[in-house]
C-alpha cells in the first residue's frame, strides 16, 4: 500500500481514477477479440465485458466529475487511494480461494471483481473525501478566525495607542466606534459618544457629518479612493473649541451587506493654528517695522550722500571715499532689508524697462576699475528699475570681487530672460546650492556680509523668476535668469 501511495501521489487522485477507468474500458473493448480467436464462449465474453465495462466507465464518469464535487482538490488523492485499497483487498481474497480451494476462472474473476471493487472503493472515496474536505475546511476556518482574531486585536490596539483620534460614524452620521483619544480630545466618555449624532461636537455648518456623507458616496460611485481633508472646529464638553484637521475616508465594503459609513482621523491642530496665527503677526510686525526703518533712513542717507558729493575730495581722499562707501553700502543695507523681510510685497510699481539700459545704470554706479562689461541684450521685461538695478549691482560687484579688478563681465540674451556671465575663476558646484543662503560669503576679511547673492535670489523668487547658476564659455560663473520676460512678478 505504500508503493501504491507513493505512486498515486507522484501521478494525482484525479489522474489515477482515470486511468483506471481507462484501463478496465480498453479491457472490456478489447476482450470480444478472445471470442473471435475462439478462445472464451460467447457468454463469458459478454457477462466479462458488460460487468469490467460498466465498472471502467464509472470510474471514468467519476474522476470527471470530481472538480465540480464539493471535495476538495487536496482531498482527490484519499478517493484515488480508497480505488486502490479495494482492490487490493480483493487481490488478496482471490489469491487466498486460489490457494485454499483454486479458482476455476482467474482472468474472469480478475477482471470482474478487482473492476467492481474499484467502484466500490470510488463510492467509499467520496464519502471519505467530503468528510476530509469538512475537516479541512474547519481547519482553515478556524485559523482564518484565530488569524482575524489576532488582525482585530492588532488594529484595535493601533487604535488605542496612536496620539490622533480615531472615529467611526454610519451612514447617518451616528458614531459606531471612538478611541480613547477622541474621547479626550472632545471631553466626552466613549459610551456618551457611541450612538450619539457626530453634529454635536461640530460647530462648523459647512462641514456637518452629512454633507461630508454625502461627498463619501459620491466618491464611492465614481470609484475614487481620495480621502477628504477638512479643517474645522469642534466643541468640547466643557463648552471650549478646539481647532482639528480631520481625514476622512468611507468604510471598506460598502453595498456587499456590511454597513455603510465614514471613518476619520482627527488631529487637535489648535496648537500648531496658535502658532500660525502668531508667526504671521510676527512677519507683519517685522514688515512694518523694516518699512518704518527704510523710510527713517532713505532720508538722512540721501542728505549725507548729497553733502558728502559737496566735500572736497583732494584734501582728503581716502576720508572722502570711506564717506561716500559707507553712504553707499547703507542704501545698499536698506534695498536688502526691505527685500529679504518683504519678500514678495516690495515691488509696488512695474514698468516695461529695457534691460540693458538698467544694466548700464548700474555699471556706472558701482567702481569697476580696469574691469569691463559687455552689455549684449536687447529684452525688456515688467520690472522695478531699482531692484533689478541693485540685482545688476550685486552680480557685478560679485563677479568683480572674486574674478579680479580686470574681469570682463557679459550681459546677454537667453530665450525668455538673460545672463551674467564673467571670465574669473567660476564656481564650483558644491558652492552653487551656499551662495544663496544668508551669511555664505568668501569676503569676509574685506567687509562681505553674505547678503547680495541672498538679496538675487530673494528677488528672483519674489518675481517668480528661475534662476541657476553655470559654468561661462571662459570658465568662469554665469547666472542664468528665465521666465523673465512677459513674466508678471508673484503676488501674495
Amino acid at each position: 500500500m505504500r508503493i501504491a501511495s507513493k505512486l498515486v501521489s507522484r501521478i494525482g487522485g484525479r489522474r489515477t481514477i482515470l486511468y483506471l477507468g481507462g484501463f478496465y474500458t480498453i479491457v472490456a473493448a478489447g476482450f470480444p477479440l478472445a471470442y473471435a480467436f475462439e478462445l472464451r464462449m460467447l457468454d463469458d465474453v459478454i457477462t466479462i465485458s458488460i460487468l469490467s465495462g460498466f465498472a471502467g466507465l464509472t470510474l471514468l464518469y467519476g474522476g470527471y466529475q470530481l472538480p465540480s464535487t464539493d471535495i476538495r482538490p487536496d482531498a482527490y488523492e484519499s478517493v484515488a487511494k480508497w480505488c486502490l485499497r479495494a482492490i487490493g483487498a480483493i487481490l488478496v481474497i482471490l489469491l487466498f480461494v486460489h490457494v485454499v480451494s483454486g479458482l476455476s476462472d482467474v482472468v474472469a474473476n480478475l477482471l470482474i471483481l478487482t473492476s467492481l471493487a474499484a467502484t466500490a472503493g470510488l463510492g467509499m472515496g467520496y464519502h471519505d473525501g467530503r468528510a476530509k474536505t469538512r475537516t479541512l475546511d474547519a481547519r482553515e476556518r478556524r485559523r482564518e478566525a484565530e488569524r482575524y482574531s489576532q488582525e482585530l486585536e492588532r488594529y484595535k490596539t493601533i487604535v488605542e495607542t496612536v496620539n490622533d483620534g480615531i472615529f467611526v460614524v454610519d451612514d447617518d452620521g451616528n458614531f459606531l466606534l471612538v478611541n480613547d483619544t477622541y474621547a479626550e480630545m472632545v471631553g466626552y466618555s466613549r459610551d456618551e459618544l457611541v450612538g450619539s449624532h457626530s453634529s454635536m461636537l461640530i460647530e462648523d455648518s459647512e462641514a456637518d457629518p452629512e454633507v461630508l456623507m454625502e461627498r463619501a458616496k459620491r466618491d464611492v460611485a465614481n470609484e475614487s479612493d481620495e480621502r477628504l481633508s477638512y479643517e474645522m472646529a469642534l466643541e468640547t464638553a466643557s463648552g471650549e473649541t478646539v481647532d482639528v484637521e480631520w481625514t476622512i475616508s468611507p468604510l471598506p465594503g460598502r453595498g456587499a451587506g456590511n454597513e455603510p459609513g465614514l471613518t476619520g482621523v482627527v488631529r487637535d491642530v489648535t496648537e500648531r493654528n496658535r502658532r500660525k496665527r502668531q508667526l504671521e503677526k510676527q512677519n507683519e510686525r517685522l514688515e512694518s517695522f523694516a518699512g518704518m526703518v527704510a523710510h527713517e533712513l532713505r532720508n538722512p542717507v540721501s542728505i549725507g550722500q548729497i553733502y558728502s558729493r559737496e566735500l572736497p575730495a583732494d584734501e582728503n581722499p581716502e576720508a572722502h571715499a570711506y564717506v561716500t562707501e559707507a553712504f553707499d553700502r547703507i542704501e545698499d543695507i536698506i534695498e536688502i532689508m526691505l527685500v529679504l523681510t518683504q519678500g514678495r510685497s516690495v515691488h509696488a510699481e512695474r514698468t516695461p524697462m529695457e534691460l540693458a539700459a538698467v544694466a548700464r545704470d548700474a555699471w556706472d554706479e558701482i567702481d569697476g576699475g580696469e574691469a569691463t562689461i559687455d552689455i549684449e541684450t536687447d529684452q525688456t521685461a515688467v520690472i522695478d528699475e531699482t531692484y533689478v538695478q541693485h540685482l545688476f549691482r550685486n552680480l557685478f560687484d560679485n563677479a568683480i570681487e572674486h574674478g579680479g579688478s580686470d574681469v570682463t563681465i557679459t550681459v546677454g540674451d537667453l530665450p525668455t530672460g538673460f545672463y551674467v556671465a564673467d571670465d574669473g575663476v567660476g564656481i564650483t558646484e558644491s558652492e552653487r546650492e551656499e551662495i544663496f543662503k544668508t551669511g555664505y560669503t568668501t569676503a569676509g576679511d574685506h567687509g562681505g556680509m553674505g547678503l547680495g547673492l541672498t538679496f538675487v535670489q530673494e528677488l528672483v523668487d519674489a518675481y517668480g523668476w528661475d534662476c541657476s547658476v553655470t559654468d561661462s564659455e571662459s570658465g568662469g560663473a554665469r547666472f542664468e535668469f528665465e521666465n523673465v520676460i512677459e513674466a508678471e512678478p508673484v503676488t501674495s
